[in-house]
């Protein structure tokens, strides 16, 4: 049953902070299920290794422990170290914003750029990433920046679309960056620009890769085939390169058009399935695809390919050989292996979703927030409760037991460690 939460602010002066011990570090530096220090977490899934969440919540609902005012964005958070991270516009100015977990209150604020306006909602799109002591962040325009993880300080700072001299997308620069090794890399979309790596430490450029138009995916890391490769899916399909010098390993044609302007919609993060696997989604549909290696050489193959699970604004999670994840407006639940749908269920629009504890923590787009089985053989909706309101596109974030969602007006932590 749906339950309306009131505002409340239930924090008490006496409240300590504790941080957990580390277990294994994640590729950004977080501390593995207690941080969230990048755009779907730490492995970059959305799958986080914390236990010990609530199945339900009592009649009066989830435990809020603050709401604060942001400005418009679909920015996710990023958490690491006491310390959360997300992009918003405010009177005309985008800016990199750094928040106290505990309570809520900002701490430092730096500009990244101009306000963006559009009709499918303002503000920025990319989620900021924390490695080490220092936060990377890109703009709507393109504008990348490094700052000081404690005060904000601009550490370097690089304009994507001024100097490759690429075409802005449509909807705004909306792909988060990466960290791999002593290197941060991220989409361009420009002429033989169309992914760039920088040295994370001088900003100074390592590499350019590639020729194709910027899309709104995020990069992974994986390893196939006993090499290390980054996946971009950019205007015209999937993209593997290596770490080292961005040379291209392997492509894959897949294309997603937007209806109105014609501009490539390739939006979804790809899924690593070990050891050679990967999993997309858009409007185009889904497909699974198999990477194999010959000597040096790299080949992409078609496993799979469906008009199910047609993804739009987020990305789907994968527990075990089976994806959950948003058919246009309606969850499913997808084998990975052959692409059968398994379950369907409606209620949420076009939400999103992440996965702990043997759960999907749902989302709604209109703010309705849900517990559900991670279960493959049937939809099981274990609670539900009406969180925010407007339109909720930016998927969740889960750190030391603390549930952050937002929308464009507000900012809301939720404790995922007490209730029935």
């Amino acid at each position: 049953m749906r339950r309306s939460i009131y505002l409340t602010f239930v924090l008490s002066a006496a409240l300590l902070w504790s941080i957990c011990p580390a277990d294994s570090p994640g590729p950004a530096g977080g501390k593995q299920g207690h941080d969230w220090p990048q755009w779907r977490g730490v492995n970059r899934d959305a799958v986080s290794p914390e236990s010990g969440l609530v199945n339900g919540w009592p009649e009066s609902g989830p435990k809020v422990l603050w709401r604060v005012e942001v400005g418009a964005g679909y920015s996710s958070v990023s958490v690491s170290d006491g310390r959360l991270y997300t992009l918003w516009d405010e009177k005309g100015t985008q800016f990199l914003v750094c928040l106290d977990a505990l309570t809520g209150r900002e701490l430092w604020r730096q500009g990244i750029g101009a306000a963006f306006n559009h009709h499918y909602g303002n503000g920025p799109r990319s989620t900021p990433l924390v490695d080490g002591g220092t936060v990377f962040a890109v703009g709507t325009a393109g504008r990348l920046l490094a700052v000081n993880r404690k005060s904000g300080k601009i550490i370097w700072q690089h304009d994507l679309a001024r100097e490759s001299k690429a075409e802005l997308p449509p909807y705004g620069y909306a792909s988060s960056p990466l960290v791999t090794g002593d290197k941060i890399v991220l989409e361009a979309g420009a002429e033989n620009a169309a992914y760039i790596a920088f040295d994370k430490t001088s900003g100074e450029i390592v590499w350019r890769s590639h020729d194709d138009l910027p899309a709104y995916s995020s990069p992974i890391e994986v390893s196939i085939g006993g090499a290390r490769q980054i996946v971009f899916w950019s205007g015209s399909g999937l993209h593997a390169v290596s770490p080292k010098d961005g040379s291209v390993l392997w492509e894959y044609a897949w294309e997603t058009f937007c209806p109105v302007t014609g501009a490539p919609l390739n939006t979804g993060t790809p899924i690593f399935i070990a050891p050679d696997r990967l999993f997309i989604s858009s409007r185009s549909g889904a497909a699974v695809i198999r990477i194999s290696r010959t000597g040096k050489a790299f080949a992409a193959q078609t496993v799979w390919k469906s008009e199910e699970m047609k993804s739009d604004v987020n990305t789907s999670v994968m527990i075990g050989n089976h994806v959950y994840g948003f058919d246009g407006g309606i969850l499913e639940c997808l084998d990975a292996r052959t692409g059968e749908v398994t379950w369907k269920a409606r209620g949420f629009q076009k939400g999103s979703l992440i996965a702990a504890d043997g759960k999907l923590i749902v989302l709604g787009e209109t703010g309705n927030l849900a517990l559900v089985d991670a279960n493959p053989e049937a939809f099981i909706q274990k609670d539900s409760a009406e969180i925010l309101e407007g339109k909720c596109w930016t998927a969740p974030t889960l750190a030391d037991g603390k549930l952050y969602l937002r929308n464009h007006e507000e900012l809301v932590s939720i404790d995922m460690r007490a209730g029935k």
